[in-house]
């Protein structure tokens, strides 16, 4: 052992690099660093990443806690047409994030990152900071789910709000402590998460097979379905506002997205991995509504929201699947917002915001910014009422979900309108080497005649199988759809929704004018008016340009002026000024 110390003094290279490449680093990091901290950057896949991710946060706390609830009030006809409005916006949102990521070349910032390469980054801080926003509403959401889950179960009739709002608080601090520790611990949770969360689904869809008939819970019953069949809406409930309670399930749907620079292959995993957890979460949210349908009266469905507890065939066993789903789903919240902030701030597009760019370890993890989410969402915590929070956090998200529909479809108007001019444009071309000369510039050679497309919308569509269901069609469906259930789910929500994103594009605007533009050319408002102008009085099919009959051939030379000039005394004195020669032919 006394040689390699002797040597520590020795100036040789070679017996500094075999001293060196003995030593472990692990001696080096402090332990606790070593094993709670990510060193190393961490990829995932399909389905251990976007599916995991996306199918916590859509499929949570608000299908267990309301979905009695939903068929209560509305019945299930009504409650299946909730979630079709609910899973067809969802998937015009994940169609056409899909068709955004097949067609520019997005490398961080997700949603923010997508507005951002369309519309420029004025546009895109703006969308991105309401993202933001309504992800911060949907962790003060399932949080006050989750302590209403517990209070409600310690006290059917709690009288307490405040106890509800404490137990709330300290799930939010203690989730961001564990947030914190990494992606890498986080994504490991998430799965362990998902596999108690099937097992609590398994254990309700027992429980209502093996009902008994008490008070309230019929089992399977054709008087208990044919009762909930139709709606029977409480005092002050409506189709509306139930769908603003439920829809928050499809908040998670963009979870995949986040995820994009932690992923191997982003196109592939986030398409796949979203449109699967879609698929899925529909097809329980069906199987909870029928079966709560076929088992439960009517009125128990509207006063008792820990009804689906009561059914389950164990009862701590689907406890915890429900309070499982809360706790996913604020980590999923916790996870993805803090990340779309930070790059937000990176871009330096609002300057007051510049710090919440800082991250830690070789994942760059926001701690500022996940931090700060943590903080805004108590606030909103202090709300305490599941059915207030959640029409306000489907506000932000339905305006995200509009933002990127419109992208979409833009992007494709104006692709199609750029490949549509470079086709006219090249007609014209060969049309005029047929008839005319051309006019020639021997100072500068020949030059195309149009500028060539934006790489960007040059770039092949993908060979993966999603692209064949992406249409612009359906993005306008999705954009128009967005806006006006914001609107119908309540009117003062959507106005203070639409005003705050207002006043965050004005500001942008003005302390960032010189913000890069985005690719998109397509003006909605001149395309619409052509539209109703093509509707009153049709157009021809053909596309028409006017071509001179004759056009003669000039040629233009350039020559520097000199005393050699006739007029050279009477001109100014023009510093580098030229005269051109007209020599016709």
């Amino acid at each position: 052992m006394g040689n390699p110390v002797q040597n520590l003094d020795d100036d040789s290279p070679k017996q500094r690099t075999e001293l060196w490449d003995e030593i472990d680093e692990s001696y080096l990091v402090e332990w606790w660093k070593a094993n709670f901290f990510i060193r190393k950057p961490v990829l995932f896949g399909t389905w251990d990443g976007v599916f995991t991710s996306c199918m916590l946060n859509i499929f949570g706390l608000v299908v267990f806690l309301r979905a009695g609830w939903m068929v209560g009030n509305a019945g299930l006809l009504l409650s299946c047409l909730i979630i079709i409005f609910t899973l067809f916006v969802g998937l015009c949102t994940v169609l056409s994030s899909n068709g955004l990521f097949a067609r520019c070349d997005i490398e961080k910032g997700g949603i923010y990152g997508i507005i951002t390469h369309v519309f420029g980054g004025k546009a895109g801080a703006t969308v991105g900071i309401m993202y933001v926003l309504g992800q911060t509403i949907c962790i003060a959401l399932y949080v006050t789910g989750f302590a209403e889950a517990i209070v409600l179960k310690l006290d059917p009739e709690p009288s307490n709000q405040w106890l509800l709002r404490g137990i709330g608080i300290g799930t939010v601090v203690v989730l961001t402590v564990i947030a914190l520790f990494g992606v890498k611990y986080l994504i490991r949770l998430q799965l362990a998460l998902l596999g108690i969360l099937l097992v609590a689904v398994f254990d309700f869809v027992i429980g209502c097979c093996i009902a008994d008939s008490t008070s309230g819970i019929t089992g399977f019953n054709k008087t208990s379905f044919s009762n909930n069949l139709q709606s029977n809406f409480a005092e002050g409930q409506s189709f509306f506002s139930v769908l603003g309670v439920f829809f928050p399930t499809a908040t998670g749907l963009m979870a995949g997205v986040n995820m994009q620079g932690d992923l191997k292959n982003p196109l592939n995993n986030i398409s796949t991995g979203s449109l699967a957890a879609l698929t899925f979460s529909g097809f329980l949210y069906y199987l909870f509504a029928i079966l709560f349908a076929c088992t439960v009266e009517s009125e128990l469905l509207k006063s008792d929201y820990m009804i689906a507890s009561e059914v389950s065939w164990v009862s701590w066993l689907f406890l915890c699947g429900l309070y499982i789903a809360s706790l996913s789903s604020i980590l999923g919240s916790l996870y993805g917002a803090p990340r779309v902030f930070q790059s937000i701030a990176c871009d330096n597009i609002i300057p007051i915001i510049n710090i919440f760019g800082k991250g830690r370890g070789a994942n760059n993890e926001p701690v500022i910014a996940t931090i700060t989410v943590s903080v805004v969402s108590i606030c909103f915590v202090l709300v305490g009422h599941l059915n207030i929070l959640a029409p306000i956090t489907a506000m932000p998200f339905l305006l995200t979900y509009a933002s990127i529909n419109y992208a979409y479809f833009s992007l494709s108007m104006s692709e199609e309108s750029a490949i549509r001019t470079s086709t006219i444009l090249d007609q014209y071309k060969k049309y005029e080497s047929e008839t005319t000369p051309i006019i020639k510039d021997n100072s500068h050679g020949n030059s195309e005649s149009y500028p060539l497309l934006d790489s960007t919308l040059q770039s092949e569509k993908s060979s993966y199988w999603h692209v064949s269901l992406q249409s612009k069609w359906l993005a306008l469906i999705g954009y128009l759809l967005s806006i006006l259930m914001m609107f119908l789910i309540n009117w003062i929500f959507a106005l203070v929704a639409f005003a705050v994103a207002f006043v965050l594009y004005f500001y942008t605007r003005t302390v960032s004018p010189g913000t890069k533009p985005g690719v998109s050319t397509f003006v909605f408002s001149k395309w619409s008016y052509h539209v109703i102008r093509r509707c009153v009085r049709p157009l021809p099919d053909e596309d028409r340009f006017v071509v001179a009959t004759e056009t003669p051939e000039v040629h233009y030379q350039t020559t520097q002026l000199t005393d050699e000039n006739v007029d050279y005394i009477d001109r100014e004195k023009v510093h580098q000024s030229v005269i051109s020669e007209h020599i016709e032919t």
